[in-house]
């Protein structure tokens, strides 16, 4: 798969978001642990 964006291998900023539990969870927590994988996905609503 082409990387359209050439996004992959780059940093991205710190961010945090709302987890299923509604807990914040920060980027910055997984970063630190392994590698992470970030996927953004649309509404098709």
């Amino acid at each position: 798969m082409k990387d359209k964006f050439e996004m992959v291998g780059k940093e991205i900023e710190e961010f945090s978001l709302p987890n299923s539990r509604e807990e914040n969870v920060n980027i910055k927590d997984f970063i630190e642990k392994n590698n992470v994988i970030v996927a953004l996905l649309r509404s098709i609503n």
